[in-house]
């Protein structure tokens, strides 16, 4: 019984501990390799790679068609999931790493806002479902500067990010998955992450070619996040956004032990709470259990 709790937990758990893993690097293989930053060209080729990798996959194992409602809210649920983190790039922002992870840092309490509203949970809005984001958030203040809001584009960024990547968790996972979810989700990020770079290159004048480094980082990330959601609730997955940089903290840390203060430590165990918090609250939707449709 133990062995296959074992092996259960480690079919559900690999995707999302590989997307912690490549989301943790990503930051230090962009510092070493500039040019293999995201950009709305490498996402939206990322998207139509993932697209045409999941449809391949659905083709070879069919399921019963889903309704028009739950591929519909599914799909989008998705796309916003691949969109939120990166509204920086549509809106042409200054939106620094450190901000961008205070932001998204706040997506559980997002969350547990949505599932309370649209009733995807037996226990509606409480402390225990708010206390994990806002404990991330205020630990990372204790070692992150305070986000400038002198700039429009940075605090429609700073709102959006968490509200987009949240609303599209609890949509995506509000219904019992298909395996075309997955290929109707990554087409619906290709065409909005296709519409931003068209309207940006139209406005800045140039044609945007994407990087194969970039377009090989986002792919396995947009990969990863959704087959790492198939798997977990809303609530579990947005714990990537506590723990990865609870694992950035936790290297700088032990890299350089100059930087180990009350405030740093303080900060990781605010983020080790907030992140076992979120990892443990079960499945507690109305419909049928989580369901996994590819890999």
């Amino acid at each position: 019984m133990t062995q296959r709790r074992g092996i259960d937990l480690l079919r559900q758990g690999w995707p999302f501990a590989l997307l912690c893993l490549a989301a943790s690097s990503e930051g230090w293989i962009t510092d070493t390799w500039p040019q293999a930053g995201s950009t709305l060209a490498s996402e939206t080729a990322a998207c139509a790679l993932a697209a045409a990798l999941s449809f391949g996959l659905a083709f070879l194992k069919p399921k019963a068609r889903p309704t028009r409602l739950s591929t519909s809210s599914t799909a989008w649920g998705g796309a916003l999931i691949l969109v939120g983190p990166a509204i920086g790039l549509f809106l042409m922002s200054s939106l620094g790493p450190a901000n961008r992870v205070l932001a998204l840092a706040l997506t559980p309490v997002v969350v547990a806002v949505a599932e309370a509203a649209l009733g995807t949970q037996e226990q509606g809005l409480s402390a225990r479902s708010l206390w994990p984001g806002l404990a991330a958030v205020s630990g990372l203040l204790l070692v992150l500067p305070e986000p400038s809001l002198a700039s429009p584009l940075n605090d429609a960024a700073l709102l959006l990010a968490p509200l987009l990547t949240g609303i599209g968790c609890t949509l995506f996972r509000r219904h019992t998955l298909d395996a075309m979810d997955a290929t109707t989700t990554f087409a619906g990020g290709c065409l909005l992450f296709g519409l931003g770079t068209v309207v940006q290159s139209a406005l800045q004048h140039t044609l945007p070619v994407p990087d194969f480094a970039a377009v090989a980082i986002d792919l396995v990330l947009t990969l990863l996040s959704i087959l790492a959601l198939q798997r977990l609730t809303a609530t579990q997955y947005v714990s990537r956004y506590v723990l990865v940089p609870l694992v950035i903290l936790l290297l700088s840390l032990l890299q350089v032990h100059e930087t180990i203060t009350a405030r740093s430590v303080t900060c990781a165990v605010l983020l080790a709470g907030a992140a076992i918090s979120l990892l443990r609250q079960s499945d507690r939707r109305k419909d049928e259990p989580l369901n996994v449709v590819i890999g």
